[in-house]
């Protein structure tokens, strides 16, 4: 990923929550207090469109250094319109599509959208790259479980009629949580300890790295993810880069064996693609 862009998002995210809380106001709307009008904030998607707008900056980069055509939905600039793409159990809008060949609408003549049209069909599909953006600022524990079977579900829904998509995932997580008690007095703090990192890397180093499309057991694995951690109490906000610098931190103990390499932002662009191009080596 592009990382100056990426740093100069993440700075923009920390100075919309901190104004949004001590405010308690979003959208020129006031809230009883800054915990409230955060939530507001969140479910408006606004703060993470700027991931969103580094990733496809970083892929059309990376894209047009290859020289391969290709076409980014939404549009760079845009939030909108997000591609519906058709699984086996049911359509989903995604949150980038990267498309290499044209979209023709096709009818579905089997399963349980029998009778229903694809409007990309399945040969734009299986060739293209289905990304997803999210994350996780705080109540990190609470959301845990949801959001990795999300995650785990929505590959196999899409793998099951496309097995050769690729699919991506990038997941911002603040390895120290924000701390909402403080919020609901309008003010910035962050939790005293640390994220429970360690399981994340674990979690996302199991989902990821699908090299087989042949490989059914595969189906539920992602290329090549993300799992952006970012210290939003450093100032400037912390991008954590590799496993030495997540050590040297303290984020995790000296002892922690897995691997950082393939989830980190470094070097992403570059990974999927490649990713991409084996997969469709014509």
């Amino acid at each position: 990923m592009n990382l100056d862009l990426l740093q100069k998002a993440v700075e923009e995210i920390k100075s919309e929550i901190g104004l949004t809380v001590k405010n308690a106001t979003y959208k020129e709307k006031d809230y009883t207090d800054g915990l409230s009008a955060k939530t507001a904030l969140i479910r408006s998607e606004t703060l993470i469109q700027r991931v969103h707008e580094v990733t496809k900056i970083s892929l059309h980069i990376e894209l047009k250094k290859r020289q391969i055509e290709h076409n980014i939905h939404p549009p760079i600039g845009t939030t909108s319109p997000e591609l519906d793409v058709w699984g086996l159990l049911k359509k989903k809008k995604q949150d980038i599509v990267v498309l290499f060949d044209e979209p023709s609408r096709e009818l579905i003549n089997d399963g349980p959208l029998k009778g229903q049209y694809d409007e990309l069909g399945k040969t734009a599909t299986k060739k293209a790259i289905v990304l997803g953006i999210r994350s996780q600022l705080s109540s990190v524990a609470k959301n845990f479980d949801t959001l990795m079977e999300r995650a785990f579900a929505e590959t196999l829904n899409l793998r099951l009629r496309h097995p050769r998509l690729v699919m991506s995932e990038v997941y911002m997580l603040a390895v120290k949580e924000y701390d909402e008690q403080q919020m609901k007095n309008n003010t910035i703090a962050w939790k005293n300890q640390y994220t429970k990192v360690e399981k994340f890397i674990s979690i996302f180093n199991a989902m990821n790295h699908r090299t087989n499309s042949d490989n059914i057991s595969e189906a539920y694995k992602y290329e090549r993810s993300v799992l952006l951690l970012v210290d939003f109490s450093t100032n400037p906000v912390k991008i954590y880069k590799d496993i030495s610098e997540l050590k040297k931190d303290g984020v995790i103990t000296p002892s922690f064996s897995e691997n950082y390499d393939k989830l980190s932002p470094r070097g992403f662009s570059k990974d999927i693609i490649d990713s991409y191009k084996e997969r469709h080596k014509d």
